[in-house]
């Protein structure tokens, strides 16, 4: 089980934490003990003090209004691969639809947060050096001081990356509030501020522990990790101030950084994937840690099912699911169509990323593959069905939001490779073809199955109250519904929502009823024949270009509904035209299938976020607007 840096009483000592910054004006509403009372003659006496302030900087990570929602889920959409469902005033829909986008609160929420976290940052990062012990401490005392001046650093920098990343050029400040520096600063161009992250992580890394965690806490190879997707986004393309769209000159520059990065990284191995792809979402689901394949995450702890310290990872973004054997999930992160068939059928990463079923009262999946039901599939890694808490998550949860793991590190190495190298090398095959390989369960003993239909029975009311049963075989994870009915109530159609894996044998399939009727039908499992290397791996020769397509791609299947794609497609400048090409393909299934993206997306307008109203009308600093707001 996970051991939370943030328990109940590291949750009321990151609140110690935050009384050492004065809040801004607009966003204090607490009666809090003034901050000054917290001066360097009482507070930043001892490591336990330091290690509470540091936990206070990670805290901004913690919150639905940064990683546990916003940021996670609704700033992710819409995309090729996800959007929001619906349509309405509410802003987790108009913003992600391109649909009049207000400078509202929901923007000022994260902005507001990353702010927070810089400034008590930069107040740990001022303190600690000051602190008797960082000089004349034990050597235990000095090297856990500068680990946490490390992490302090790391997540300033992880902070301003965010920042730049969703808004642009962005107020800029490395000294805390304390010092009296000025909160309402100007717009400082991002490469300015780009220059301080990437020393900000360099320093980092060179004094983290480079031991796995076995908290969510930072190491080195995390902090390595994290600057090499910085400085693919500094290298990537951006919306500037102009409402051009381009990538700096120097790009290369900043793959060579990512490149030194993961090289370093690779060399010393402390990384290596889950062979299972299911059971990565099961762990984190079941709050298990996993260091080797999560690089890095935002903690959440959440033991009474209340907002607090909480997210809605399951809850927002899981498969639709009635309220009853299981808690509800809302389904809000619907899956367009394409998508789901883009993947080859053998791919296992399919039918654990996409839910084409929801889940009842009494937690039997029901097919959506008739109609316009197609149109309601939804992303499906962090299933009800996975949580062993469930009676205590039923709308918050604590399950942690992953910000990489280490298929994106490897899918990263990939395009590194293949830009630095005009095409792509054996270390860019390698990389992506681990990733395939995973994907298609290449490592885990047995076989996927299937599922035929022999008698139709008799007497069955609808497909909804059919449950087929999958038992025995050593597999788990698979699962069938039935689809239609005939005259006489009798099975015409199932289909498989997940084909498992792992058995060893074909398992037992019985049908019956939720309502008692219906009898006599019957079905049969079949071991499915693993996928060979040559059907998983890339083809060889591929070009710089086409190989650049295939990590696109790859991305999309191997992370989608992770909170990467909108940031990706906008680095490789190639946003609309996915909107665009999506579009077409719904399209192509039915002329008003729901995807309402295309008719609200502007290029040169979109690719960035506008400046919070809340912000702007406090910070007079702020003269202008993003393109188009």
């Amino acid at each position: 089980m996970k051991n939370k840096i943030f328990s109940l009483k590291a949750i009321l000592v990151a609140g110690v934490a935050s009384l050492l910054l004065p809040l801004s004006s607009c966003d204090n509403q607490l009666e809090v003990t003034p901050y000054s009372y917290f001066t360097s003659a009482n507070f930043f006496s001892n490591v336990d003090e330091a290690y509470m302030a540091t936990l206070g900087v990670y805290e901004t990570m913690s919150s639905r209004e940064t990683y546990g929602w916003n940021l996670s889920m609704v700033f992710d959409a819409d995309t090729d691969i996800m959007q929001i469902s619906g349509t309405g005033a509410d802003d987790w829909r108009t913003i992600p639809h391109y649909q009049g986008i207000s400078q509202t609160n929901t923007f000022f929420t994260p902005w507001s947060e990353f702010y927070i976290g810089i400034d008590r940052a930069n107040v740990v990062i001022e303190k600690i050096p000051q602190m008797d012990l960082y000089s004349n401490g034990s050597e235990s005392q000095k090297n856990e001081l500068n680990r946490m001046l490390g992490e302090a650093k790391f997540l300033r920098g992880f902070y301003y990356s965010e920042l730049v990343r969703l808004w642009g050029d962005v107020p800029f400040k490395t000294k805390s509030s304390q010092t009296g520096d000025n909160l309402n600063g100007g717009l400082v161009d991002r490469y300015e501020i780009y220059t301080q992250i990437i020393k900000d992580m360099q320093e980092a890394a060179a004094v983290l522990p480079e031991a796995m965690p076995t908290d969510e806490r930072i190491n080195k190879w995390g902090a390595k990790a994290m600057l090499a997707r910085v400085a693919l986004f500094a290298g990537g393309y951006s919306l500037r101030a102009d409402g051009t769209i381009q990538r700096p000159d120097n790009y290369r520059d900043y793959y060579v950084l990512a490149q030194q990065q993961i090289n370093d990284i690779m060399a010393n191995n402390p990384y290596k994937l889950n062979p299972s792809y299911a059971q990565v979402f099961k762990n984190q689901c079941q709050h298990v840690l996993e260091p080797t394949e999560n690089i890095f995450q935002a903690a959440f702890y959440n033991p009474a099912g209340t907002q607090g310290n909480a997210s809605w990872v399951g809850y927002f973004n899981g498969p639709l699911t009635t309220n009853g054997f299981y808690p509800t999930s809302i389904g809000r992160c619907l899956v367009p169509k394409p998508f789901y068939t883009s993947f080859n059928a053998a791919d296992q990463r399919r039918d654990l990323s996409i839910a084409t079923y929801a889940i009842d009262a009494l937690g039997n999946k029901l097919a959506r593959v008739t109609a316009r039901q197609d149109e309601a599939w939804t992303v499906a890694k962090w299933s009800r069905e996975f949580q062993t808490n469930s009676t205590l998550e039923r709308s918050y949860t604590h399950i942690n939001w992953v910000i990489m793991r280490y298929s994106d590190l490897l899918l990263m190495r990939a395009e590194v490779e293949n830009e630095l190298n005009d095409g792509p090398n054996t270390i860019a095959y390698d990389a992506i073809n681990q990733v395939r390989k995973r994907g298609f369960g290449a490592d885990v003993p047995g076989s996927r199955i299937g599922i035929t239909l022999g008698s139709q029975g008799t007497g069955y009311t609808s497909a909804a109250t059919v449950v087929i049963n999958i038992t025995g075989g050593g597999g788990s994870e698979a699962a069938a519904a039935a689809v239609t009915m005939a005259s006489g109530g009798r099975i015409s159609t199932i289909t498989m929502l997940r084909s498992g894996d792992g058995y060893t044998s074909a398992p037992t399939v019985t049908i019956t009823s939720t309502d008692g009727k219906g009898t006599g039908a019957t079905a049969t499992a079949q071991l499915l024949a693993k996928p060979t290397a040559a059907a998983i791996n890339l083809p060889s020769g591929l070009n710089k270009q086409d190989f650049l397509k295939a990590i696109q791609q790859e991305r999309a299947w191997e992370l989608s509904g992770e909170g990467m794609r909108r940031a990706d497609l906008i680095r490789w400048g190639i946003l609309a035209d996915k909107i665009t090409e999506t579009n077409t393909a719904v399209k192509a299934i039915r002329s008003n299938y729901f995807y309402p993206s295309f008719s609200n997306f502007v290029s040169g307008k979109h690719e960035l976020y506008p400046f919070p109203t809340n912000e702007t009308d406090v910070n007079k600093s702020i003269t202008r607007q993003n393109p188009q707001y």
